[in-house]
């Protein structure tokens, strides 16, 4: 049923959004990282995960069968987008880093909130090498949750479309950042101008190749249904 689908949509959504929610919640003092991530981010992501195995896992039991029944159907279209939307997510968020390494190197402070994300996330400062562990950990989280929203909001194009959307939606989401007290509360020291340009100008690459992705790997899973 196309409303149960659609549930399906709104619950894997909000369940990866989580990941954003708790850093949020931070900025506006309603709650602070650690709790959030104990009480809620870590179950939804438990749930994410146990949704993509059993998902997986009823597509190829059908695909052996040679039957196949909606909700079968509709449990592997949403393993497919926590899986695809994760790996893909993750992938942009290596090259959005990348791109920003010779901008870091030219001493724009530009990966400075990793560390404070650890900071938070632990309530401590050492060791070190943990803070930066857990912090770098909680971004790439993001990549991955920003992925299978993606999907979730996306569910069918063309392989150009695909990267327009991509673009599209980080640009959506770096819109939505400039509307949280993000730079202030990391106090990050530049022009408005310039964290603008190199901020937005990062998250495109993070669409392009989030939107690549999804082009690629979205169309196999598609003619291999």
């Amino acid at each position: 049923m196309p409303s149960r689908l659609l549930l399906l949509r709104f619950v894997v959504f909000t369940l990866a959004s989580m990941s954003f929610a708790c850093l949020l919640g931070e900025f506006y003092s309603l709650w602070s990282m650690r709790a959030f991530a104990c009480v809620i981010l870590l179950p939804a992501t438990l749930v994410l995960v146990a949704l993509a195995i059993a998902g997986s896992r009823l597509g190829s039991e059908a695909i052996d069968r040679a039957q196949s029944t909606s909700a079968r159907q509709e449990l592997a279209q949403a393993a497919t987008w926590i899986r695809e939307g994760a790996l893909g997510g993750i992938m942009a968020a290596i090259a959005y880093d990348l791109f920003r390494v010779p901008f870091v190197l030219s001493g724009y402070p530009l990966f400075k909130v990793f560390p404070e994300f650890g900071r938070m996330l632990l309530e401590s400062s050492e060791p070190q090498w943990l803070v930066h562990v857990v912090g770098w950990a909680y971004h790439f989280s993001n990549g991955a949750a920003l992925g299978i929203m993606f999907l979730c909001l996306v569910p069918h194009a063309r392989p150009r479309t695909w990267v327009v959307a991509g673009v599209a939606w980080a640009l959506l989401v770096e819109t939505i950042l400039l509307l949280t007290p993000y730079r202030d509360f990391f106090k990050i020291h530049m022009p408005f101008t310039t964290f603008l340009i190199l901020t937005a100008s990062a998250h495109a690459i993070f669409g392009v190749a989030l939107g690549s992705w999804c082009a690629k790997r979205i169309v196999h899973h598609t003619s291999q249904a």
